[in-house]
């Protein structure tokens, strides 16, 4: 699997860099801000009739989560030049990595960077979670924001079943969940990304096309494959958990759901 690595989407290892590119534009300074500080900006901005679109798209990209700072390797391309014919230029994040170490943070990542972040996902916004509103006796309509497909399957027909039953049934599967959930572990986890990458990457890039993504969804992660827009030939491919993206709360998902890029190294 060393022919792999991963790139997070959202990381603050990238604001350095995104910050610096602010500065030179003569828009942001050296400190930190707020989120209050760069509405003003953007405020201020539109009262002199300015416009920037870098600053536009890092300005709306941070406004679901203020209290977090737009961290993505989105706005990271847009500060530097890391891509090379549409793909993210791999000797060019190496070297960012290498930047990034002495400050102690990271750039590129492994599988086994992956399956601690997932592991850690998991624990924190499914596992302990709904432990906690097991335990308080959270009503079954407020558990089913747990469950996924194969869940929801499982619940009684809303048409034929009162809510009391529904109810019912819904903290019966919720038990079920958790101690499925009980039972993930780093290395079942670090397993299942390893399979799934090694199976499936090389199946996603030849069946992406422009209407149809690729997506494979094993036991604990998903692999999906998109067609860069404009092009007949460039892929993207992502790494998720398989569950717990409805868990997050509404408009943190890019901060708190894992989500990485995954190429094939050339290094």
């Amino acid at each position: 699997m060393s022919d792999y690595i991963l790139i997070k989407d959202y990381n603050p290892a990238y604001r350095y860099w995104i910050r610096a590119y602010l500065k030179q534009k003569k828009i942001m300074g050296e400190r930190e801000y707020s989120w209050k500080e760069a509405q003003q900006i953007s405020m201020d901005m539109s009262a002199r009739g300015v416009d920037d679109v870098s600053f536009r798209d890092y300005f709306w990209s941070w406004r679901d989560h203020p209290e977090h700072p737009p961290d993505y390797f989105d706005l990271l391309r847009k500060a530097l030049p890391i891509s090379k014919d549409g793909k993210p230029d791999l000797a060019a994040l190496a070297q960012l990595d290498l930047e990034a170490r002495k400050r102690g943070q990271r750039v590129i990542f492994t599988i086994e960077d992956a399956a601690k972040d997932f592991h850690h996902f998991y624990d924190q916004f499914l596992t302990k979670p709904l432990a906690r509103d097991l335990d308080v006796g959270t009503e079954g309509k407020m558990l089913m924001r747990y469950f996924e497909y194969e869940e929801l399957a499982k619940l009684p027909d809303s048409r034929f079943h009162n809510q009391a039953k529904i109810g019912e049934e819904s903290r019966h599967i919720a038990v079920e969940l958790l101690q499925w959930l009980r039972t993930i572990t780093l290395e079942k986890i670090l397993d299942d990304i390893a399979q799934t990458i090694a199976q499936h990457y090389d199946r996603g890039l030849a069946s992406a096309n422009s209407e149809h993504s690729y997506n494979f969804k094993s036991k604990y992660v998903e692999v999906s494959a998109h067609r860069v827009p404009g092009s007949e030939k460039l892929v993207t491919t992502f790494l998720t958990p398989v569950r717990g993206y409805g868990v997050v709360k509404e408009g943190y998902a890019g901060v708190h759901f894992p989500l990485y890029y995954v190429e094939k190294s050339e290094l």
